[in-house]
């Protein structure tokens, strides 16, 4: 697929077949998401792939719909993926060269490239995915075992597509685009 068809072409998805992607595919998704541009090349991310339905299930118990961090409705449409890649920021290493006022902008740009990266590799291999970020961060990481040290970013079902994609339409670019200076 052409990379502009690639990236145009990139979508939320919400609903998988429940067969799996093979392990090849996965790993080129990961590839290219540790391919993405990082400050000082730290690459600070790290990555759990979660397969495990007992797992996912308490990953989705993790997760809220909106802004409503402490409401009962989970996102239950994510037990269908076959595979979770959560990507996970390693803060020490950002402390180390960037100090802690710089830690969390630093964490979030680097690794929301990589997540990007991840996406669009999904959509070149014909499968669907979602950038999830709706999600109780002290509660995730207490349910993977994470050191204090590390910090879940986000994470990405990653499936084959079960039905129709129905693309949202963007705002035009002329309503966010300003030459020389913001104007209203």
């Amino acid at each position: 697929m052409e990379f502009s068809q690639v990236i145009k072409s990139r979508t939320s998805v919400r609903k998988y077949l429940t067969k799996d992607i093979i392990e090849s595919q996965l790993n080129y998704i990961l590839e290219c998401g540790h391919s993405a541009p990082s400050a000082g090349n730290l690459q600070p991310w790290e990555f759990i792939i979660i397969r495990d339905p007992i797992q996912k299930e308490k990953i989705i118990q993790t997760t809220y719909v909106g802004n409503k961090e402490n409401s009962t409705t989970h996102q239950d449409w994510l037990l269908d993926a076959p595979v979770f890649v959560v990507v996970c920021a390693n803060k020490e290493r950002v402390i180390a060269r960037y100090g802690e006022n710089n830690m969390k902008r630093i964490i979030y740009l680097d690794c929301s490239a990589c997540i990007e990266n991840m996406l669009l590799a999904s959509v070149d291999l014909n499968l669907g995915s979602c950038y999830i970020s709706g999600f109780r961060v002290e509660e995730l990481a207490k349910t993977l075992k994470m050191p204090a040290y590390l910090e879940p970013i986000g994470f990405i079902p990653i499936g084959y597509i079960d039905g129709k994609i129905v693309k949202r339409s963007k705002r035009p670019l002329s309503e966010v685009l300003h030459k020389e200076f913001y104007r209203e």
